[in-house]
């Protein structure tokens, strides 16, 4: 039990106006205040009496130890740096009149005043301030240092940054973010998102200011314990699952977790965020999606949000969108999501949610304290006492630990630098997520609206999930579809994945070959491959898609694994598990009924082989140049292509068109690439050098606990390494359940 609730004492520290409002509510509910500190007691408040010198002149001397302290400072910025710098207990000072839900939860150091309403499942940060009759909706996530002013309403679902101030009398509608240290003018109507460091007024509020953020931040040094370089689900999932390693542990030091990532949303990254849209879907059905038990954690979360989850999918998606929830509205409202292939969106929606509301329950409890950072990670520099990592921005930050989480690697340009080039007749895109799939599909409706002379063919290279969700989102937008005469695919094989199960022909399908070596003393990674792609071939005589094989050969070639020697089974994982992945594609039956329907229009045409060159020809027009798979000889296609969207996948480590970061770790030996060459070197703690872990896909070409890891993208196999990760960091940071005694 804290000091504060036996002997009802308390300190003040700040001697201004706001401090007589914080010393009344103590006051009337039983405090005694026994002293007040100010960093300039000369500037102290008519009212305010004895008033000492504060600890920022001379930090050593003040009396950090005795019963807590309430901030009383008004401006964020100077709240945060004192919690900062004092070493000592904090109490909360919450009038009586408020109203505030028994879910609802209240960091340290915040205050609550006269006729504030705090719904359920609201989380207030430490030292914020929610003013005199402030109305805070249910689910909402309020930032350390934020103030919530007079009379502002926030609405359900809303998110206030670290160090935010929301102005007199504003309104924020449902589910907008707003981001750290950002002022909302008084009165202001927020209707949408905004970055950090922006300044809103008005009906409707706009931003009329943005200011170069301080990557160090206001409350804390540029140090770190633990910092995450990316912020996909890979990071996502380490971080809950180091949460629930260090839950109940007694220590009064805390953890400092940095997450670093070049864009402004965190905790998604691409295939679950807002830069892929609401409106395409998991390439998988949810319950081969997510195992348990995080399914059955899901799955009540999709039940509860599920009408603004559907709303958001309509408003994103078209024809396509809508039909996919027609067609599932039985199962939809009986809560039977198991089988569907759902927007990913929702997904990233939820993981989101429970990320930042567990690190508010940390922080709260005073384990951690968390900075996010929106820059670029351009280089690492190996100190003595961890890392100091580069910014883009020319700053920098210093870490004991470094978890790299960047995600897969960057699309491999096909033709030509650049995400998007655009000539007279031609609109060549690299990268479809840069900067957003919404942006590009924008994009590719501006250049095929300005040829209303006659329809364009689209090319498509790739015949995987990101060539699918880009087919299904042309043909999901009308006036995009009704200027388009063609849509040909480009892939070595000229095979789509596979939609379709045949129940009764799976039950009789049989992987001789892959049996065959079951008998087998000794075995090599290369004779599995091979005989698994005799059974693939076998099954693609007998036209059985990779839906009614990929269950059965899956079992078959990973029963085998075991017999390998470790050499051979990271040669497994290097050079032949993605091989094999790539003809065992599967899809939904959304994205095949969408091809179907192509295919009857004579609208949709699919070429066995790779990408060579586009070729201008006398009329203007860009020809496709192939290498075609079954003659290995360069053919042209005889129709001219207008779009091309490149979904070819993501370059190799030995390139040079690597991302800066990864290039610079690689020159300097801090990360050695494996024979995948998609995948870094690691030891038994995910270590690529001591204290520089890797998660996510950087992991392909590696073994762990005997098993061979080929790429980091299911869902699964994320969850299992990330709490391997977890158990790495428990270990290190904490000894006889205390954390361990490092500082800056």
């Amino acid at each position: 039990m804290k000091e504060a609730e036996k002997n009802k004492k308390i300190r003040i520290y700040g001697a201004g106006g706001h401090s007589q409002v914080i010393r009344e509510v103590l006051e009337n509910n039983g405090y005694e205040v026994t002293e007040t500190f100010d960093d300039k007691p000369s500037g102290r408040h008519y009212a305010s009496k004895n008033v000492t010198a504060g600890a920022r002149e001379n930090l050593s001397e003040f009396p950090h130890e005795g019963h807590p302290v309430i901030i009383a400072v008004g401006i964020n910025a100077e709240r945060a740096e004192i919690a900062g710098f004092l070493k000592s207990d904090f109490e909360k000072a919450i009038h009586h009149s408020a109203i505030i839900a028994p879910s609802a939860k209240i960091g340290e150091g915040t205050v609550v005043f006269a006729g504030a309403i705090i719904q359920p499942n609201t989380v207030i940060g430490k030292h914020a301030i929610i003013n005199t009759a402030a109305s805070i909706d249910h689910d909402n996530v309020i930032g350390d240092y934020a103030h919530v002013s007079p009379k502002a309403a926030l609405c359900g679902h809303v998110e206030v940054g670290e160090g935010s101030h929301v102005g007199v009398g504003a309104v924020v509608i449902p589910k907008v973010k707003i981001g750290k240290w950002c002022t909302i003018g008084a009165g202001t109507v927020v209707l949408k998102d905004v970055p950090d460091y922006c300044t809103v007024v008005g009906n409707p509020g706009k931003i009329i200011k943005r200011r170069t953020p301080d990557v160090k931040g206001y409350n804390t040094s540029n140090f770190s314990n633990l910092t995450f370089v990316g912020s996909g689900i890979s990071s996502s999932f380490s971080i809950l699952h180091f949460l629930d390693q260090i839950e109940g542990v007694n220590s009064k030091r805390k953890i400092k977790i940095s997450i670093i990532d070049k864009y402004p949303e965190f905790h998604t990254g691409i295939p679950y965020g807002s830069r892929s849209g609401s409106s395409v879907h998991l390439i998988t059905s949810l319950k081969n999606f997510l195992p348990e038990p995080e399914l059955s954690k899901f799955l009540p979360w999709l039940n509860n949000n599920k009408n603004w989850l559907l709303d958001e999918l309509k408003k994103d998606g078209g024809a396509l969108a809508k039909d996919w929830v027609t067609t599932h509205a039985e199962k939809i409202n009986n809560n039977d999501w198991e089988n569907l292939f759902i927007p990913r969106r929702f997904f990233g929606w939820y993981i989101d949610e429970k990320v930042k509301t567990r690190l508010e329950e940390f922080k709260i409890n005073g384990l951690i304290d968390v900075d996010y950072i929106t820059s670029n990670v351009v280089d690492l520099n190996k100190k003595q006492d961890g890392y100091e990592l580069m910014l883009d921005n020319n700053q920098s930050i210093s870490s004991e630990k470094v978890v790299l989480s960047v995600g897969s690697l960057p699309v491999k340009h096909l033709w030509k630098q650049g995400s998007l080039i655009e000539k007279p007749n031609l609109l060549f895109i690299n990268n479809p997520y840069e900067p957003n799939l919404q942006k590009v599909l924008q994009n590719i409706g501006s250049f095929v609206a300005n040829k209303p002379e006659r329809k364009v063919n689209v090319l498509i290279v790739g015949a995987n999930a990101s060539g699918l969700e880009m087919l299904y989102k042309l043909n999901d937008i009308a006036d995009l579809k009704s200027h388009v005469n063609k849509f040909v695919f480009l892939s070595t094989q000229g095979l789509l994945p596979d939609a379709v199960i045949d129940k009764e022909r799976k039950k009789e399908y049989t992987p001789f070959n892959l049996q065959a070596l079951g008998d087998e003393n000794k075995i090599t990674a290369k004779m599995i491959a091979d005989a698994t792609f005799k059974d693939l071939d076998y099954a693609d005589e007998i036209s059985l898609g990779a839906a009614s094989t990929v269950e059965t050969i899956s079992r078959a070639f990973g029963s085998l694994l075991g017999k390998l020697d470790e050499g051979e089974l990271k040669k497994f994982a290097c050079e032949y598990g993605n091989e094999i992945g790539r003809r065992q594609r599967c899809a939904g039956f959304h994205y095949s009924k969408n091809i179907d329907v192509l295919k009857e229009e004579h609208r949709f045409d699919h070429i066995a082989g790779r990408f060579s060159d586009l070729k201008l020809d006398e009329n203007g027009e860009y020809r496709l140049v192939y290498l075609d798979t079954a003659s290995k000889q360069d053919k042209t296609y005889d129709e001219p292509i207008h779009v091309v969207i490149n979904c070819i996948g993501s370059t190799k480590l030995t390139n040079d068109d690597i991302p800066e970061l990864l290039k610079n770790m690689i020159d300097k030996e801090y990360c050695k690439p494996n024979d995948s060459k998609i995948g870094f070197k690691v030891n038994e703690d995910l270590e690529a050098t001591e204290n520089l872990h890797i998660v996510g896909p950087l992991l392909a070409g590696n073994i762990f606990d005997g098993k061979a890891v080929w790429h980091v993208e299911h869902c699964g196999r994320i969850i299992w390494l990330s709490q391997m990760l977890s158990q790495k960091m428990k270990e290190y940071f904490y000894e006889d359940s205390e954390l361990r005694k490092t500082s800056p």
